[in-house]
């Protein structure tokens, strides 16, 4: 596999090397080029300009059109010269060597691809339209065809743009690659959470003399949080790119993981959830609902991720290259100009390719038939391609303004007579590729990941792949890979294109016989690396909810991890406190949903008394996370009123507040004082142990005007508000 981080320059090529072969090298062009014909050793590239401009859509008017192909490889000669190079370099490395290793120049394996152009202002006022494919050809010269439509002022402009020193071209490359991670360790993480807390209390005094007296108090909260980050431990990488790259390969795992990862909102509390029970006079309701997901996830050097190069670069006018004669290339050799009544204004033109490795499938033809039919004009047009550089070009006439064509195409497969014949599709495409996708055959490239062959034996993956809906039957392969053997194929001629995903297992065989098992997993990848039995990572968040302060002293936990399957065992011991309420357990595991996690434990109180028992439970393998305890009861207030006291009558009044909980050894007291002209209230909060015991006392000392004192007699309630009023 190409690695990555610890590339060379040689004549203006970047080349890397191979992580497991000496003589293994991968050369990486330096920039994309216009495609050369084979045939006549000249760039594909055509510049056509209107002697007039002409009306387009939308009341624009049309200047030209600038078609050409890019391609991304490294010239033969320069290639030669690498080569030669990179000869002498192992020819010194191994002076003692006889014979010297050979340089093998590897193909680089990309997993997927994007192409886009930049000309003049794109999609302004000069560039009306760019027309592309959207991805490159994978395979061979990675061939893009473009068609840029040009405005009236934007053809002159490019005209002479295009000529001379420079380039007004510009083409952005995104082409991911499987690499190996180097000597690093990243961390992806996310830690969210929704809560809902509803408190509700009620109070109805049904008054035989009086009026009747209803009071109901709401209060509800909801909670969302959501936090998550990539961590790197750099170890002994120090370039900043390969570390910028790593991250935000990081950063696209941990969206990933937030996309798999959405908590539902927490529904409100309903009406009928809200009402009083008939019959009812005191009524308390407290909710608290709590939805947690969590995401911890290690990657470690050897496991495989995807890495962008991003290659980009500004074509050379094509007055600046040179021809299979050697002389400068001629401007008027590819450009035109051509009057409005030119048969190209009602022209369909289509670039026609096909994105296949031809000499690593059982591909013999890719044939494609296309057919245009408008009016009084009929265009049929037949193709066969053999080989992923081929481009051909499907041209007609335009009537009525319909520029919409169908194509079909048939796969001819290497030693066998059945083909693979697609339905007939409708375009308006002006670059129409047949993906490998669409061939009918289904290829797998199976290679190890991060495994350590001096732990691990074999690892025998075994493969399937059915799609009833379209006639497939079960398929079934299975292969071996150890050190000897790192590459295997499952390749199969399905005469339907891959709609469903594959599906896989492994069974590790170990230096010390055992076996591991991992079970059914779903990819869609081309290209699948099988990591080490230990590669995935569980992560338990431990949280410890209590009064640290007066009533927990520790909570001790026991944990245990089994994978009965594959008689693999993680035990934990975790000591929670005041200090440490918090804790994330993290150890490697064979499947990360093949075990149970199992735990319990004791709870030792500050005042000595025999602690409390946390009977073995199963954590909930949703959320894998454990919450010790609950949160303490929040402080209640209580608002101490004067709005009814009567100053013309006092001189001042004590109002003398009380709970007590001595079963929790809870006593708060405090004194609130009025004098005469004090119109604020006064909070009193008190913390109570127990959350359903809430009933304080109080009781008010009136001193009155005229020396005498009155004393109310003493409440006991649980109401949010004391209102004194100077008893009769």
């Amino acid at each position: 596999m190409l690695k990555w981080d610890q590339p060379q320059t040689i004549e203006g090529i970047t080349v890397y090397g191979d992580h497991a072969s000496i003589n293994t090298f991968y050369v990486f062009p330096d920039s994309p080029r216009f495609r050369i014909d084979a045939g006549t050793g000249k760039p594909v590239f055509k510049f056509l300009k209107y002697r007039n401009p002409i009306d387009r859509a939308g009341g624009k008017k049309g200047g030209g059109f600038l078609i050409f192909d890019v391609e991304f490889v490294v010239d033969p000669k320069t290639l030669t010269k690498v080569t030669e190079k990179l000869q002498d370099q192992l020819n010194q490395r191994y002076k003692n060597v006889n014979p010297k290793p050979q340089v093998k120049i590897g193909q680089i394996s990309y997993l997927r691809g994007e192409a886009k152009l930049q000309v003049l202002d794109s999609g302004g006022g000069l560039v009306d339209k760019i027309q592309n494919p959207g991805a490159p050809s994978l395979y061979g010269g990675m061939i893009t065809p473009f068609t840029v439509e040009l405005s009236d002022l934007g053809a002159p402009l490019a005209e002479q743009a295009l000529q001379g020193s420079g380039g007004i071209v510009q083409v952005i490359y995104d082409l991911w690659t499987p690499v190996r991670l180097p000597d690093l360790t990243v961390t992806v993480w996310l830690n969210a959470s929704k809560s809902m807390s509803f408190f509700q209390k009620v109070d109805i005094d049904w008054s035989f003399w009086g009026d009747d007296s209803y009071r109901e108090t709401i209060r509800q909260t909801f909670v969302s949080t959501e936090f998550g980050g990539v961590n790197i431990e750099p170890g002994t990488v120090t370039d900043q790119k390969v570390l910028n790259s790593v991250r935000d390969w990081g950063f696209q795992q941990l969206e990933d993981a937030v996309k798999r990862m959405v908590l539902g909102d927490i529904p409100d509390v309903t009406a009928d959830d809200r009402k009083v029970p008939d019959g009812i006079e005191h009524l308390t309701r407290d909710i608290f609902v709590k939805k947690i997901a969590n995401f911890r996830r290690t990657f470690r050097q050897g496991q495989v991720m995807e890495w962008d190069p991003a290659p980009r670069g500004t074509l050379p006018n094509i007055t600046e290259l040179k021809g299979p004669d050697g002389k400068p290339l001629k401007w008027s050799d590819f450009a035109k100009t051509v009057d409005l009544d030119d048969p190209f204004f009602q022209t369909l033109e289509v670039n026609v390719r096909a994105n296949a490795d031809f000499a690593a499938l059982p591909l013999y033809s890719i044939d494609v038939h296309l057919d245009y039919e408008s009016g009084n004009t009929r265009r049929i047009q037949d193709f066969s391609f053999t080989g992923a550089n081929d481009v051909e070009k499907f041209q007609t006439f335009v009537e009525s303004g319909v520029w919409k064509y169908k194509y079909n195409y048939e796969v001819n497969y290497k030693g066998e007579t059945k083909t693979f014949k697609s339905p007939d599709i409708e375009t308006d495409d002006k670059a129409l590729t047949i993906n490998v996708g669409q061939t009918g055959i289904l290829t797998v490239t199976i290679q190890p990941g991060d495994i350590n062959w001096e732990e691990v034996s074999a690892a025998q993956v075994t493969m399937q792949y059915e799609d009833q809906g379209s006639g497939v039957d079960l398929l079934e392969e299975t292969f071996t890979l150890d050190k000897d053997h790192t590459s295997q194929t499952f390749q199969k001629v399905i005469f339907q294109p891959a709609s469903k995903p594959y599906r896989y297992k492994v069974n590790y065989v170990m230096n010390d016989g055992k076996e591991y098992r991992v079970d059914w997993v779903e990819g869609r990848s081309p290209h699948l690396f099988v990591n080490d039995p230990f590669s995935d990572q569980a992560a338990v968040a431990i949280r410890a909810y209590g009064d640290f302060e007066n009533d927990i002293d520790n909570i001790f936990l026991d944990l245990k991890y089994v994978d009965e399957a594959n008689a693999y065992t993680q035990i934990k011991a975790v000591a929670l406190n005041k200090d440490n309420a918090f804790f994330d357990w993290t150890f490697p595991v064979i499947n990360e949903s093949g075990g149970k996690l199992t735990y319990s434990g004791t709870i030792t109180k500050k005042d000595g008394s025999d602690p409390d028992t946390i009977a073995e439970k199963v954590n909930d393998p949703t959320f894998k996370t454990i919450i010790i305890g609950e949160a303490p009861p929040q402080p209640v207030e209580v608002q101490v009123l004067p709005d009814l006291l009567d100053y013309d009558q006092l001189k001042l009044v004590k109002i003398s507040l009380h709970y007590e909980d001595a079963a929790n050894g809870v006593s708060e007291s405090k004194d609130v004082i009025f004098h005469k002209g004090d119109n604020t209230a006064i909070t009193w909060q008190f913390h109570p142990k127990d959350r359903t015991k809430k009933e304080y006392q109080w009781q008010a000392t009136y001193f009155m005007a005229d020396g005498s004192q009155k004393k109310s007699d003493s409440v006991t309630t649980t109401e949010p508000t004391v209102l004194p009023e100077i008893p009769a």
